[in-house]
């Protein structure tokens, strides 16, 4: 008994010389549940707050953490979490510690990202850019039955704006915790505006989606206060995950943008891509600020994202509108007309009013024809486009200005929308962004080899894939993949010297593929296609390049 009190004794003397109050070590509790600790201020300093996603559905209790570390927190969702350290200074510590916990797949500071708008006087005027992108020929040619749900991660939707009115479905307001979402800034109810003003009314002006049924599902993802443009890193990557997990949800609205880089947002986009969704984001608006002009701006620039710039009404690119090599297409964002407020117009300038006009083209799309893929609407926008700027594209325009009306009469013309999408794993770089349609992957003249690439193919309303096999150095022929699935090697220094591609499928017999390689020192080689083996095999010479486009024979 006496050595048990001497225990006690000593462990007591411990704890005052480490300067911890005997109450504050007794009160330390591993977390079960955020219950125990407080709600998340939403004007709390965002920096001491950090956005985490579950491998799978996860809980705070997976995290392993105290009271000590934690002094608020709030489940988004079952993927997403947003918690509070109590000390500001050890919160990139704590991060590196949840990387390592292996309920975890990404965290990182919270922070915020920025709308793309720059507001002008409100006014009623001719909403012009619907002309310019053949929208005024395509307002009633498509009539679909079932809904195609646009997700517009924005501040919110003022959703008895007489011109938008019935044309919503519920989202989520995560600002205020509720289903029913409110605007308080208006910029959420422009971009939706943009999408899905009611056409046919005798008011105001008409969205994209003309009469077609498309409605607009509003995420709350920032906007808290009537003068607030930021949107919050944490709810967009929630909202991202919510949205992909909706099979009527097949286009995601993105009107902002940052420079920082994200693992969380990447994480989440990369999600929402992998479930099919169409992703449209604003290229950005500083394209006229000499410290950011030319720089990469996220989400617009991560794989499965069209990046979308801002033209005027002479087709000319706007100073502000950002470019780099990811813009993809552009449509009009100079001063254009939308909806604002509770019942008013707006004429605004920023690729945040360029970017919708694109995500309504994709849903109008999709409303005429529900089978095409993400990929398929994205390369006939492309291949529809009218080329603006240089020859072919380039980092302005991208591909050039969207045209609905030539879209959606290939959509209709019961031809295939045809689509081929691939990356390549290079020597020293590692893996490149994906390419579409004919697009070089790897290099050429840098002398870096090819090492491994991913490959799919699909036309609309086709059943069709694609299987292929590459030569490796030392390896010889690898068995066939298919698919997607990586064919070659990383990380061992081994380049790809040949490559053979054919297409599978039901109505395989109905397409040709075609691949080109560039090769060390022979340059592009002729074409191949149906399985023919393309680039050497026991000469030693690398790959470097590679081009692969599908068409109906």
């Amino acid at each position: 008994m006496k050595l048990i009190k001497r225990i006690i004794i000593w462990l007591i003397v411990a704890i005052i010389l480490t300067g911890l109050p005997i109450g504050v070590v007794a009160a330390s509790q591993g977390i079960q549940s955020y219950s125990q600790v407080n709600d998340l201020d939403y004007d709390a300093k965002i920096d001491d707050q950090i956005v985490i996603i579950y491998q799978n559905e996860g809980t705070i209790k997976d995290l392993g953490l105290t009271t000590n570390q934690i002094e608020a927190g709030e489940k988004l969702n079952d993927r997403v979490d947003i918690i509070k350290v109590k000390d500001g200074s050890q919160a990139d510590a704590l991060v590196l510690e949840l990387l390592k916990n292996p309920h975890v797949l990404a965290a990182q500071k919270n922070a915020y990202l920025k709308l793309t708008s720059v507001p002008n006087d409100p006014m009623l005027s001719e909403a012009w850019q619907f002309e310019a992108v053949g929208a005024d020929k395509t307002w009633d040619q498509v009539n679909n039955k079932e809904s195609v749900v646009v997700a517009v991660l924005d501040t919110g939707l003022n959703t008895k704006h007489p011109d938008i009115i019935g044309k919503s479905v519920d989202g989520y307001d995560y600002v205020t915790g509720q289903t029913a979402t409110i605007d308080e800034v208006g910029h959420g109810t422009a971009i939706s505006g943009c999408i899905a003003a009611i056409a046919n009314n005798e008011i105001g002006i008409t969205g994209v989606a003309g009469i077609a049924n498309i409605k607009i599902a509003p995420y709350r993802v920032g906007g808290e206060t009537v003068d607030d443009y930021e949107v919050n890193l944490g709810y967009a990557c929630a909202a991202l995950y919510h949205a992909a997990n909706r099979p009527e949800v097949r286009a995601i609205n993105m009107s902002f943008a940052g420079y920082e880089v994200s693992p969380v947002l990447e994480t989440a986009i990369a999600y929402a891509a992998s479930a099919g969704k169409i992703l449209v984001a604003a290229s950005g608006n500083d394209g006229a600020v000499p410290e950011k002009a030319g720089k990469i701006t996220i989400p617009s620039a991560y794989d499965g994202v069209i990046s979308v710039g801002a033209t005027d009404r002479d087709n000319v690119i706007g100073d502000f509108s950002q470019y780099n090599e990811r813009v993809d297409l552009c449509a009009p964002g100079v001063e254009t007309t939308t909806l604002w407020a509770q019942d008013d117009y707006i004429t605004e300038s920023g690729t945040s009013l360029s970017c919708p006009v694109v995500t309504g083209a994709c849903a109008v799309l999709v409303a005429a024809d529900a089978t095409l893929s993400a990929a398929e609407v994205e390369a006939v926008l492309k291949e529809t486009a009218i080329d603006l700027g240089v020859n072919g594209r380039d980092d302005h325009y991208g591909y050039g200005l969207i045209q609905l009306d030539q879209a959606l009469a290939q959509v209709i013309s019961k031809d295939p929308v045809v689509s081929t999408a691939y990356r390549t794993h290079v020597q020293n770089d590692g893996w490149q962004a994906l390419v579409n349609n004919g697009q070089i992957s790897g290099s050429e003249g840098e002398a870096l080899r090819l090492e491994a690439i991913e490959l799919n193919a699909s036309a609309s309303n086709y059943d069709i894939g694609v299987r292929y096999q590459t030569h490796v150095q030392n390896l010889g022929w690898q068995d066939f993949v298919e698919n997607g699935a990586l064919s070659g090697t990383t990380g061992e220094s081994l380049r790809l010297e040949a490559i053979k591609i054919e297409l599978t499928g039901a109505d395989a017999d109905l397409f040709d593929v075609y691949y080109q390689v560039h090769v060390q020192d022979i340059g592009w080689m002729d074409w191949a296609k149906n399985g023919e083996p393309a680039g050497t095999e026991g000469f030693g010479y690398r790959l470097e390049g590679i081009k692969v486009q599908v068409g109906l024979k």
